[in-house]
C-alpha cells in the first residue's frame, strides 16, 4: 500500500513544526508544496529552523530532532519517490498494452489534437500576459502622474497574471510531455503490431 506524504517521518515532522513554531508555518507549507527535490525541501526546512532557533526554544528543540533524523528522512523520501515512479511506469505500461491491442483511432486523434492545440494555447497565453502587462502600464500612465507608481502597479498586476499563466502553461506542457512519452515508449511495439 502506497504511503502518503503526511504518513512519512518528514511529513509528521512538518506538522509538528507548523504547530510548535507558527511564525515559520507559512514558509514551511510553501516548501512542502513547492515540488522541490526531497533533499532541497528538507534542507530548506532545516534552514528555517536554524533561523528561528536563536529566539525560539521550541524551534531549537525541533532543530535538534531535525539533525538526528535528517538522513533517515532523506532515505525514506527517496524510497517513496522510487515507489511512486515504479507505479507510474507500470501504469503507463498497462495503458500502452491496452493501446496496442485496441482501435487506436480516437486515441491518436486526441494525441494529435493535444500536440497541435496546446502549443497554440501556450503562445496565446504568453502573448496575452505581455499585452496585459504593457496595456496596464500604458493605461496607468494616463491615470497616474508618477511614472514609477504606474510601472510598479502594472508590474505587480502583471506578476499576478503571470503566475496564473505560468500554472496553465505548465499544465499544457505536461500534457504534451505525457503524449510524447506515451507514444515514444509505445512506438516500436505499435509499429511491430501493424507490420503486415
Amino acid at each position: 500500500m502506497k504511503k502518503r506524504f503526511k504518513e512519512t517521518g518528514f511529513g509528521k515532522f512538518l506538522n509538528k513544526v507548523i504547530k510548535k513554531v507558527p511564525t515559520i508555518a507559512g514558509d514551511v507549507l510553501e516548501v512542502a508544496t513547492s515540488g522541490n527535490p526531497v533533499k532541497t525541501a528538507i534542507s530548506k526546512v532545516g534552514d528555517l529552523l536554524k533561523g528561528s532557533s536563536e529566539s525560539n526554544e521550541k524551534a531549537k528543540e525541533l532543530l535538534e530532532e531535525f539533525e538526528r533524523f535528517k538522513l533517515s528522512w532523506e532515505k525514506e523520501m527517496y524510497e517513496l519517490d522510487i515507489k511512486l515512479f515504479s507505479m507510474e511506469v507500470e501504469d503507463r505500461k498497462s495503458a500502452r498494452d491496452k493501446y496496442i491491442n485496441s482501435d487506436t483511432t480516437i486515441a491518436d486523434k486526441l494525441a494529435v489534437s493535444i500536440m497541435g492545440r496546446n502549443i497554440v494555447f501556450i503562445f496565446c497565453l504568453i502573448a496575452f500576459q505581455i499585452l496585459f502587462s504593457v496595456g496596464t502600464v500604458l493605461f496607468l500612465l494616463n491615470q497616474v502622474e508618477d511614472l514609477q507608481v504606474a510601472v510598479t502597479i502594472g508590474t505587480s498586476l502583471g506578476s499576478v497574471i503571470g503566475g496564473a499563466v505560468g500554472t496553465v502553461v505548465g499544465s499544457l506542457l505536461q500534457e504534451r510531455n505525457s503524449v510524447v512519452g506515451f507514444h515514444f515508449g509505445s512506438s516500436a511495439a505499435v509499429n511491430k503490431k501493424r507490420e503486415p
